[in-house]
C-alpha cells in the first residue's frame, strides 16, 4: 500500500516537473529566443550601423506588427501623410523601415532604435534627386519627439485594443493561432501600457542614458555599445572630404 502511495506521489511530481519545464521552454521561445539579425545587416559596417539591433533582449520593444498597423490605424496623429518618413526619420530607398529601427526576433518579432535614429540625415544634391542618407553626420541629432508623441497618442486612444489591432494586422499577415493569442492577452495590452513612456520601450538603458549625457564615456561600458562607437568612429572619418 505504502509502495503505491510512493508511486502515485512519484507519478504526479514528475509530471508537474514536466509541465513546469514545458512552460519554461515555452516562455523562453516565445519571449526570449534570440535569433540573429539577417546576415546583410552584419555583413557591411554602414548597414550594422543604420539597422543593426543594439541591446535589443534588454527592451521590449515595439511588436513589429503592431508598429506597421499604428501608421495605418492612426494616421491622424502623424503631422502628414507618409507614414513614419512624415516624422522626419530618414529612410532610404527600397528599405523596409527607416534608419535607425532594428527589426529582429528575440522571442517575438520586435522594433527597436539604434544610434542612427538619431544620428543619420537625409540631404538632397538637388531638388530632382533622391535623398541620400548620411549614416554619421557629425553633432547631429534627429528630434525624435514627433516619433515619441506620436506613440504616446497612439497609446492613449481607445482603438488600442486586441481587436482593432489585430483586425489591422491581419491586413498585412495571418498570425497562427499562438500568436493571435499572444498578441491578444499580452502583446497588445503590455505594448499599449509601455508606449505611454515610449522611449523606455524602443531604447536600451545604455542608448537612453547616452541621450540624456551624450559626452560621458559611462554609457559605453557594454562591449556592444564600444562596438557601435568605434564604428561610428570610422564611419565619421570615413565622411569626412
Amino acid at each position: 500500500m505504502m509502495a503505491e502511495r510512493l508511486s502515485k506521489t512519484l507519478q504526479v511530481v514528475t509530471l508537474l516537473v514536466l509541465l513546469a519545464v514545458l512552460a519554461g521552454i515555452t516562455i523562453w521561445y516565445r519571449f526570449y529566443r534570440v535569433v540573429r539579425q539577417p546576415a546583410w545587416i552584419s555583413a557591411d559596417q554602414r548597414d550594422t550601423f543604420l539597422y543593426g539591433s543594439v541591446d535589443a533582449d534588454q527592451v521590449s520593444g515595439v511588436p513589429y506588427w503592431i508598429w506597421l498597423a499604428l501608421p495605418r490605424m492612426f494616421p491622424e496623429y502623424m503631422p502628414a501623410p507618409g507614414g513614419y518618413a512624415a516624422l522626419g526619420l530618414s529612410w532610404e530607398e527600397g528599405r523596409e523601415m527607416p534608419v535607425g529601427f532594428a527589426k529582429q526576433r528575440i522571442g517575438y518579432i520586435r522594433v527597436t532604435g539604434n544610434c542612427a535614429l538619431c544620428h543619420a540625415v537625409s540631404q538632397r544634391n538637388s531638388p530632382e534627386d533622391v535623398p541620400a542618407v548620411i549614416p554619421v553626420e557629425v553633432g547631429h541629432t534627429t528630434d525624435l519627439q514627433p516619433l515619441l508623441t506620436f506613440f504616446k497618442r497612439c497609446a492613449q486612444d481607445p482603438r488600442f485594443n486586441a481587436d482593432e489591432i489585430i483586425g489591422e494586422v491581419e491586413t498585412a499577415t495571418t498570425l497562427s493561432l499562438a500568436d493571435r493569442t499572444l498578441y491578444r492577452f499580452v502583446l497588445v495590452p503590455r505594448t499599449r501600457q509601455a508606449l505611454l513612456n515610449p522611449a523606455s520601450v524602443l531604447f536600451a538603458p545604455a542608448l537612453l542614458q547616452h541621450g540624456d549625457s551624450p559626452q560621458t564615456d559611462t554609457p559605453f561600458s557594454g562591449q556592444q555599445m564600444k562596438e557601435m562607437r568605434e564604428r561610428m568612429k570610422l564611419l565619421q572619418m570615413a565622411a569626412r572630404p
